[in-house]
């Protein structure tokens, strides 16, 4: 009955609006000795997410079914249940509970960008068996009450393997909520259709900016496929979302607010992630990373639109939304398995120490990976640098990456510990004393600039007065 009391619009706009007073009041006003700037991000984020659905479902954007499976999926499971259940244990266990995992079941790709973090082409054929990636949703979701699966690639709307596909997963395991990234090329009448008969999967669909700049790096005619796409899901009534790469030829068109209109506004994208390309994968490169003051420009911007309503949320620039890095397991973050089985820390960490198909052999199980010392240590990082301190002595979490904007991190261990690089580029740069050398004077570039933001306005107890956002 409380789905399909939201069926009806004027009483939903009044349980939204009464659900944002609820929401307020627990985000901020009564997390006492938070950080509230970060606090009052957090809420924009929920309240966008309730507005948002509210419009797409005004404008036939998104499916009665679909809206009945997100309610009883991703907000009771993943928002409510799963977060509740984190809270309950906390701090109570030796090993901790990540909220989702990422996983990328095949290497395979239509598409041969440069610059693919996964290094995909149309030849690389490496994939997990579905038996094997059914099973480690199964466990997740056992052993760490998570129903949040994050799917990557490769292209994972290639992936077949016993007669079954990404959609089959989902149905199997509809418990789960998907977000899948795609370059959307292949989602035709047919696949749109089968994810709103799905209704736990949401697209999150490529793009580098406009039609110029999408088809230089990923094909002529790319960007028209990707907005038939929109169209068709949009059709369909499934919601969907843009992943994007910011680097320094572009970051200024993703972030503008031309860029912001079209592809939520006029387009219809729920949610979007922004990437600030990373140096590795093919053909990496230390000139494409945006500059330390591009970077607070991009902050800025960012901010700006999250309180503006949009839901675009920069993977680095927004740790402040995350209390930081969320890699290596930790409780309420993720870690990755990639076509091979190899566990990494995250996505843009390429090394690991196990691999899944290797602990299932032996006769292990999901939870075993928590226990590598690489995580390990990688979690002991996050609690110095701010999840075990006091708010006002966190480090600053517009820099929350420990291979990104704490290089030295990531380094040490690597030369320490007996790490594996799960491609080839990860291998080269092992070896690339110039590749750690620019990364190192990047990230004291970063701090000169981003410091004095973190201090003025976030180093301190959510204990100010503010009004709502």
């Amino acid at each position: 009955m409380g789905v399909l009391f939201l069926d009806i619009r004027v009483l939903r706009g009044l349980l939204v609006r009464h659900m944002e007073q609820l929401l307020w009041k627990a985000i901020v006003e009564e997390e006492g000795g938070a950080i509230r700037p970060a606090q009052e991000l957090k809420f924009c984020f929920v309240r966008n997410l309730l507005r948002c659905t509210d419009r797409h479902l005004r404008k036939g954007w998104m499916s009665r079914r679909v809206f009945h499976r997100m309610a009883r999926v991703f907000a009771r499971g993943v928002l409510l249940e799963d977060t509740e259940e984190r809270d309950r244990v906390r701090g109570k266990e030796a090993v901790p509970r990540p909220s989702f995992i990422v996983i990328s079941p095949t290497q395979l790709c239509n598409l041969h960008c440069p610059g693919c973090y996964a290094g995909s082409t149309p030849h690389t054929e490496c994939s997990l068996p579905y038996n094997v990636v059914s099973r480690i949703l199964r466990e997740k979701t056992t052993l760490w009450h998570s129903h949040f699966t994050v799917v990557s690639g490769g292209e994972p709307f290639l992936w077949r393997s016993e007669g079954k596909g990404i959609v089959e997963l989902a149905r199997q395991h509809d418990d789960n909520f998907f977000m899948v990234y795609t370059n959307g090329t292949l989602i035709d009448e047919e696949v749109a259709d089968s994810l709103a008969a799905a209704g736990n999967l949401t697209p999150v669909i490529s793009v580098e900016g406009f039609e110029e700049k999408t088809d230089r790096r990923r094909g002529k005619g790319t960007f028209r496929k990707v907005l038939q796409a929109f169209d068709r899901l949009r059709r369909a009534g499934v919601p969907f979302g843009i992943s994007v790469v910011a680097d320094r030829e572009n970051w200024d068109e993703v972030t503008s607010r031309e860029f912001l209109r079209f592809f939520f506004d006029e387009e219809g994208a729920f949610y979007g992630w922004l990437f600030q390309y990373m140096p590795i994968g093919r053909g990496y490169s230390l000139r494409e990373m945006v500059t330390a003051e591009e970077r607070l420009e991009m902050f800025r911007r960012d901010v700006e639109a999250i309180k503006a309503g949009y839901n675009y949320i920069d993977f680095w620039n927004q740790g402040v939304m995350t209390d930081g890095c969320l890699a290596a397991g930790r409780m309420g973050g993720y870690l990755y398995i990639d076509w091979n089985g190899n566990v990494m820390p995250c996505v843009f960490v390429p090394y690991y120490e196990d691999n899944i198909l290797e602990i299932y052999r032996r006769g292990g199980r999901l939870d075993d990976v928590l226990n590598s010392p690489f995580f390990r240590k990688i979690r002991g990082w996050q609690e110095e640098y701010a999840l075990g301190k006091p708010p006002e002595e966190r480090g600053n979490l517009i820099l929350p990456c420990p291979i990104r904007d704490h290089h030295e991190v990531i380094w040490r261990l690597l030369r320490e510990m007996k790490i594996k690089a799960a491609d080839p580029s990860a291998l080269e740069i092992l070896e690339d004393e110039a590749y750690h050398r620019g990364m190192l004077s990047y990230d004291e570039e970063l701090k000169e600039v981003l410091d004095p933001v973190w201090d003025a306005e976030f180093r301190r107890p959510c204990l100010t007065a503010g009004g709502r956002v």
